[in-house]
C-alpha cells in the first residue's frame, strides 16, 4: 500500500499551484520551464516525497493554464498553444476590453477543468485504453494528416482587397507562400537547434525555449514597438454579455482540439485548437476565446491526467515525462485524489487569475505600453540567456525574424511549429540522416 496521506496531497498540490501562479503571469515562462528548473536549482525538494510529485506538478500544470493567459492578453507574449489568441485578444484590448478577454478564456478554462472531471470519473478508464490501441500504429499518418491540413485550411485574407484580379491572386497567394516559406524556415531552424551543439547538453531541456520566445513573443512585441500601440483604459467589470450557444459551442470546439493535442504526440495546443475550430465550426471571438481557454487547458492538464490512469497510464507532454522519471502514479487511490485537485486548484487558478486580470487591467492605465513592451522585451533577453547560455540569444533573434515574417506575409504563426514537426517528421520517416548532411550538422 503506497502511504497518501491527503493532506499531503493538498499541500504539495497548493505548492505548485503558488509556483505557477507566481511565475506563469510572467512573459516568456513556460511550465516545462518552470519545472525543469525547479528540479535543477532545488535538487533535494522531492527526496523522500516522490508520491507527491505527481500533485506539485498538476497543481502547477492547473495554474498555468490559467494565469497565462495574462501575458497573452495584456502583453501579446504567447507560447505555441496561445498565438491562435493573439489577433481576438489584441482586437479586445484596443477596445478597452482586455479583462472581457480573460474573462471568456477563464470561463473555457473553468468548463474543460468540469469536463476533464466528470470525464475521468465515469467513462474514462475504459475509453481511454480503446482509443489507444485504436490510433498508436498511425501516428505518422495522423501527423502527416494535420500538418496538410494546417496548409489546405488556409484561407486567403487579403484576397479580396487588390484592385484587379492579377492583384487579388499575388494577395491570396503571398499569405499562402508565406506560410510554407514559415514553415520550412522554422523548420530547419529545429534541426539547428536539435541536433547540432548550439545549446550545451546540460541546457538540452531547453534548446526550443529560445526559438518559441522569438516566434511568439518577441515578434509580437517587435510589432507593439513598430506600430507604436496606445492602449484604452480598460473596464474591469466581471461581467460578459455572451450568449449560451457561444459558450458551449466554444467549450465543446476547445475540448475536441485540446483532446487531440493532449492525447497525439507532437501535435500542440495550437494546432489541436485550429482542428477541434474547424470540426465544430465555430464563429465569432468570443466563441473563440473562450475555445482558446478550453483547448489549453485539456492540452495541458489532460495530458497530465493521463498519467494518473492506473488502467492505461499514457505518457503525454514533457511535464509528463519529467514527472514519470521521478514518479509514476499506480492505484486508484492516486487517481481519485488527482481529481480532486483538478477541482480544487482549477477553482483557485480561476479565482486568482480574475483578480489578477483586474490589477493588470488598471496597471496598464498609468504605464505606458511602448515602455512596457521593451522592460518585456529586455526580460525576454535576459530569460532566454539564463535558461538557453550564450546561444540562445541569436537563437532567440532568427526565430523573432521568422515570427515577423509569418505577420508580415499576414500568415498563421502555427507554421512556426515547422520547428518542432519537421525533425519529427523527417526522423519517423527515416529521412534525418539524409537531411542533415545537406545542412551541415554532424549528428
Amino acid at each position: 500500500m503506497i502511504p497518501i496521506n491527503p493532506l499531503d496531497v493538498i499541500i504539495w498540490s497548493l505548492m505548485g499551484s503558488a509556483l505557477g501562479l507566481i511565475l506563469s503571469w510572467m512573459p516568456g515562462f513556460h511550465i516545462v520551464n518552470i519545472m525543469v528548473l525547479i528540479t535543477l536549482v532545488y535538487p533535494g525538494l522531492f527526496v523522500g516525497n516522490e508520491y507527491y510529485v505527481p500533485y506539485f506538478a498538476l497543481g502547477a500544470v492547473i495554474a498555468f493554464s490559467f494565469m497565462s493567459s495574462i501575458s497573452t492578453v495584456y502583453l501579446s507574449v504567447a507560447d505555441d498553444s496561445m498565438m491562435l489568441m493573439l489577433f481576438p485578444t489584441q482586437r479586445y484590448l484596443l477596445m478597452g476590453y482586455g479583462h472581457r478577454a480573460v474573462l471568456l478564456y477563464l470561463i473555457g478554462a473553468l468548463t474543460a477543468i468540469i469536463f476533464l472531471a466528470i470525464f475521468s470519473l465515469t467513462i474514462a478508464t475504459i475509453v481511454m485504453p480503446i482509443v489507444y490501441n485504436l490510433f498508436s500504429p498511425y501516428y505518422l499518418w495522423i501527423l502527416i494528416g494535420i500538418v496538410l491540413f494546417l496548409f489546405l485550411s488556409e484561407w486567403p485574407k487579403e484576397g479580396e482587397r487588390g484592385e484587379t484580379g492579377g492583384k487579388r491572386l499575388f494577395l491570396a497567394w503571398r499569405q499562402i507562400i508565406g506560410g510554407v516559406i514559415v514553415f520550412f524556415a522554422s523548420g530547419i531552424l529545429g534541426l539547428y537547434v536539435n541536433y547540432s551543439s548550439l545549446i550545451p547538453v546540460e541546457r538540452a531541456f531547453a534548446r526550443l525555449t529560445p526559438l518559441f520566445i522569438g516566434f511568439f513573443g518577441l515578434s509580437w512585441i517587435l510589432r507593439n514597438l513598430l506600430s507604436r500601440v496606445i492602449i484604452p483604459k480598460q473596464i474591469t467589470d466581471d461581467v460578459v454579455e455572451t450568449h449560451v450557444n457561444a459558450i458551449l459551442a466554444g467549450a465543446g470546439s476547445g475540448i475536441i482540439g485540446g483532446g487531440i493535442a493532449a492525447f497525439f504526440p507532437v501535435v500542440t495546443g495550437g494546432m489541436g485548437a485550429l482542428i477541434g475550430g474547424h470540426m465544430a465550426s465555430t464563429r465569432g471571438d468570443d466563441t473563440f476565446i473562450i475555445s482558446q481557454g478550453a483547448a489549453r487547458t485539456i492540452y495541458y492538464v489532460g495530458a497530465l491526467l493521463l498519467l494518473f490512469n492506473p488502467v492505461s497510464r499514457i505518457t503525454r507532454g514533457a511535464v509528463a515525462w519529467l514527472v514519470s522519471g521521478l514518479y509514476s502514479p499506480k492505484t486508484w487511490t492516486e487517481y481519485y485524489y488527482a481529481i480532486f485537485v483538478l477541482v480544487f486548484i482549477g477553482a483557485l487558478s480561476f479565482i486568482v487569475t480574475l483578480f489578477m486580470s483586474r490589477l493588470v487591467s488598471k496597471l496598464l492605465s498609468r504605464v505606458n505600453y511602448i515602455h512596457l513592451s521593451i522592460a518585456v522585451a529586455v526580460f525576454l533577453f535576459i530569460l532566454t540567456y539564463l535558461v538557453a547560455g550564450l546561444w540562445g540569444i541569436p537563437l532567440m533573434l532568427v526565430a523573432t525574424a521568422v515570427g515577423f515574417t509569418a505577420l508580415v506575409f499576414n500568415t498563421r504563426l502555427s507554421y512556426c511549429l515547422g520547428a518542432l514537426i519537421l525533425p519529427v517528421l523527417l526522423s519517423m520517416t527515416g529521412t534525418l540522416n539524409y537531411v542533415l548532411p545537406i545542412l551541415g550538422i554532424r549528428w
